[in-house]
C-alpha cells in the first residue's frame, strides 16, 4: 500500500496529508469541513487595529512557523517564540490562539503547564502582567540567538 502526500497552503495555513491512496477520496471530501474549522480559528483571533477591552495583547499578526510530524507542544511552542511575536508579552490565551489558528486545539491546562515547564527551564520568561495574569515572552537567551541569526 503506498502513501500520498498533499500540502495545502492558504495564507500563513498549511495543511499537510499523508495518507494511503485508498483514504485519499474521503479525506478529500472531509476538506470543506477541515477549512470552515481553519477560518474559524482565524475569526476568531483579534484584528490588528483594535484593541481588545479586557487589555489582552492584540495578535498583531500570527507567527510562521512550520509545524513538523514529530514536533511536541514544547516543540511547537519554542518555534512560536523564537519568531518576533515571541518578543511581546503573551497570555496564556494569545498562545492558545495561536495553537488554535494551526488547527491544533490543545486543552488550556496543557498549554498553561507547557508554559510554566518551558519558563522553569529558562527557554520562556514568565511574570505577571498589569493585571495580575502571568505572560510570557522569549528569553534573553532566544532573542539573543534571534538577534545572531542562530535560529
Amino acid at each position: 500500500m503506498s502513501n500520498t502526500k498533499i500540502r495545502i497552503k492558504i495564507g500563513l495555513v498549511e495543511v499537510e496529508i499523508d495518507t494511503p491512496v485508498e483514504s485519499l477520496e474521503r479525506i478529500m471530501d472531509s476538506m470543506p469541513s477541515l477549512l470552515d474549522r481553519v477560518s474559524s480559528a482565524l475569526a476568531s483571533l483579534p484584528s490588528t487595529n483594535t484593541t481588545n477591552s479586557t487589555a489582552e495583547t492584540p495578535v498583531v499578526e500570527p507567527p510562521e512557523i512550520s509545524v513538523e510530524k514529530g514536533d511536541t507542544l514544547s516543540d511547537i511552542i519554542l518555534k512560536i517564540f523564537k519568531t518576533p511575536w515571541g518578543r511581546s508579552e503573551r497570555r496564556l490565551s494569545d498562545v492558545k490562539k495561536v495553537l488554535e489558528y494551526y488547527g491544533l486545539p490543545y486543552p488550556k491546562q496543557s498549554v498553561a503547564v507547557t508554559l510554566l515547564r518551558l519558563a522553569q527551564h529558562g527557554k520562556l520568561r514568565r511574570f505577571k502582567g498589569e493585571d495580575n495574569e502571568f505572560v510570557y515572552t522569549a528569553s534573553m537567551e532566544m532573542l539573543n540567538d534571534y538577534d545572531t541569526g542562530v535560529l
